[in-house]
């Protein structure tokens, strides 16, 4: 409760200083059929909401992120704090990121909090195609995994002004962690300016590790102000 109370506050400052803020707050509110990261199940199968808040001045942001998620160690929620630069070299974008992240609720003992630096490699192809590459390092993950990387290709055509199919397929390689290749596809459709959906298609490599790793259909709606 401590750490949801200290999001909550910085939230909160976030969006009480807005009007005496340089820059744009920004934020989505969500509801998915089930939360995920890195390609895996991350709430026990069960629906989640999630909200986040973004702050941007030119080409800096800072993010706090709020979903809830579960894991075997007794967790509710995940919680991820971003900050970041976005930069533009002829047709790329290059948004590089530090991030840290923590399960809630989770027993004593279990080093849930752990640091990310993340890189996206961004570029349009014309007005319908686009690539994006992430590479995502941590020195010392989540629980007794030490060292691991998370890297991730992705593909995008839109299919008309409302509508774009993206697939994406991503390598997981740890020390004293599990190894695996996950992978998804599907279509978001904007409903409105403000209120997208997104359907789409889980899997990994790794069934026989457990119901995480299995596949599924997530459905998802999103409301951005």
């Amino acid at each position: 409760m401590k750490h949801i109370a200290v999001i909550s506050t910085v939230v909160f400052g976030m969006a009480i200083a807005a009007p005496a803020m340089a820059g744009d707050i920004s934020g989505k509110v969500g509801l998915a059929s089930q939360y995920l990261g890195k390609g895996l199940g991350k709430s026990d199968e069960d629906p989640a909401v999630s909200a986040s808040l973004r702050w941007t001045e030119g080409g800096f942001y800072a993010d706090a992120f709020y979903s809830q998620a579960a894991s075997s160690k007794g967790a509710n929620s995940e919680v991820i704090m971003t900050g970041g630069y976005v930069a533009e070299f002829g047709d790329y974008e290059l948004d590089s990121q530090l991030l840290y992240r923590e399960m809630i609720g989770e027993d004593n003992g279990v080093d849930s909090g752990y640091f990310e630096a993340q890189f996206d490699l961004s570029r349009d192809f014309g007005k319908t195609f686009s690539g994006r590459m992430r590479v995502n390092y941590s020195p010392d993950t989540y629980g007794s995994t030490d060292e691991a990387w998370w890297i991730e290709a992705q593909a995008g055509a839109k299919l008309g002004d409302n509508d774009k199919v993206t697939v994406a397929y991503g390598v997981r390689r740890t020390e004293n962690g599990t190894d695996y290749d996950a992978w998804n596809i599907g279509v978001r459709h904007k409903f409105t300016k403000a209120f997208s959906g997104d359907l789409r298609w889980y899997d990994t490599d790794g069934h026989e590790l457990g119901e995480r790793y299995e596949g599924r259909l997530v459905a998802a709606l999103t409301y951005s102000f």
